[in-house]
C-alpha cells in the first residue's frame, strides 16, 4: 500500500464507509465509529444521496421539497457525535423504496450510469487512501434498491482505485487492505419482519425473503452495547426519520434490541495478495470488542 509520507495532503483513513444514505451509518456502525474515535482512528463516510425520499415523521420537521438539506444537517450532526474525520457527499438524488414513483426519477441514483459513479468514487477512494473499506453486499440488507447498487459500485470501485489502467490522471492509485460489507443476520432481521410495528413493512415479499445474510456468514460480530446511549443520540439525530426511543427502549422487542447492541461485519477477499489475518481496523475491533458467542440468534 502506498505510503502516507508518499502524499501531500491530509494522511490516510483508517476506516472508510461508502453507503447510501443519512442514517444508513448510523443503524449499522454508529458503535463501530464510536470505537474508532476512541482509539484515535481516522475515519470517513461517503454518503451517495441525501435521502430525499425518506419518509418525514412529523411535518412540523420538513417538507417535501426541504428534506434533501434538512436530512444532511441531521447526518452532519450525527457524525459530529461520534468523530467522523470526514463526510463526503455524492450529491445523487434518493431512489426510494422498490417499486415507488421515486425510481422513475431521472436524478435518482439508480438511474444514473454506473461508470459515472463509478468515476466518483474511484476519485474519493484515491483522495482518501482508506485502509479498510465497508460498504453494503449484494442484498443491501433489506433490498433498497440505493443500497444494493451502491454496495456494487463501491466494491468494484474498490479494486479500480488500484488499477493503474483505470483513469490513470486521476490522483495515483490506492490499494485498501480490507473491504467489509456492513450485515445483518437474517435470522434476526426475519423476527423483526413478523412484529406488528416491523420497519419492514414496505419492503417487497422478494426482499423481505432475501433479509440481511445467514448468520454463518457473518465473520466480525462486535459488541457495541457499550456506547448504546450514544447510538441512542446518533439515532435521535435523524429526527425526521428516527425515533429512538421505538428502536431503544427497554420495553423493545429483544429481537431490535440486539440489532443495535451488536453490529455485524462480513469480511470479503480482494482481488490482490492480502493477508486475511491482517489486523485492519475491523479485525482490531473484533479482538477487542468481539462478541464472545453469537449473540441472541432464533
Amino acid at each position: 500500500m502506498t505510503t502516507a509520507d508518499e502524499r501531500l495532503g491530509n494522511p490516510p483513513v483508517d476506516i472508510l464507509w461508502i453507503l447510501a444514505h443519512p442514517d444508513d451509518e448510523s443503524f449499522g456502525s454508529a458503535g463501530t465509529m464510536a470505537w474508532a474515535r476512541e482509539r484515535g482512528l481516522r475515519t470517513a463516510y461517503i454518503c451517495a444521496t441525501r435521502g430525499e425520499a425518506g419518509q418525514i415523521r412529523e411535518s412540523r420537521l420538513a417538507t417535501p421539497d426541504t428534506l434533501g438539506a434538512v436530512r444532511e444537517q441531521e447526518l452532519r450532526e450525527a457524525m459530529s457525535l461520534v468523530g467522523v474525520s470526514e463526510l463526503r457527499l455524492l450529491g445523487f438524488r434518493d431512489s426510494g423504496m422498490e417499486n415507488t414513483d421515486d425510481n422513475h426519477n431521472p436524478m435518482a441514483l439508480i438511474n444514473q450510469p454506473p461508470e459515472t459513479i463509478l468515476t466518483h468514487l474511484v476519485g474519493h477512494i484515491r483522495d482518501l487512501r482508506p485502509a479498510t473499506v465497508v460498504t453494503f453486499g449484494s442484498e443491501g440488507v433489506y433490498g433498497h434498491p440505493d443500497h444494493v447498487m451502491i454496495g456494487k459500485i463501491a466494491a468494484r470501485a474498490v479494486e479500480l482505485a488500484a488499477d493503474d489502467n483505470w483513469l490513470p490522471d486521476m490522483l495515483q492509485p490506492w490499494r485498501a487492505d480490507a473491504l467489509y460489507f456492513s450485515a445483518a443476520p437474517r435470522e434476526r432481521l426475519k423476527a423483526m419482519a413478523a412484529l406488528p410495528d416491523s420497519p419492514f413493512g414496505q419492503i417487497s415479499e422478494r426482499s423481505r425473503n432475501n433479509l440481511g445474510i445467514p448468520s454463518s456468514e457473518i465473520t466480525h460480530w462486535l459488541d457495541v452495547s457499550r456506547w448504546v446511549d450514544l447510538k441512542k443520540q446518533v439515532l435521535g439525530s435523524h429526527h425526521t426519520q428516527v425515533d429512538p426511543e421505538a428502536f431503544l427502549n427497554p420495553d423493545s422487542p429483544m429481537a431490535q434490541r440486539l440489532l443495535h447492541a451488536f453490529e455485524q461485519y462480513q469480511r470479503r477477499p480482494l482481488p490482490w495478495d492480502v493477508d486475511m489475518e491482517t489486523e485492519d481496523a475491523l479485525e482490531r475491533a473484533r479482538s477487542e470488542i468481539g462478541a464472545k458467542e453469537v449473540p441472541g440468534i432464533t
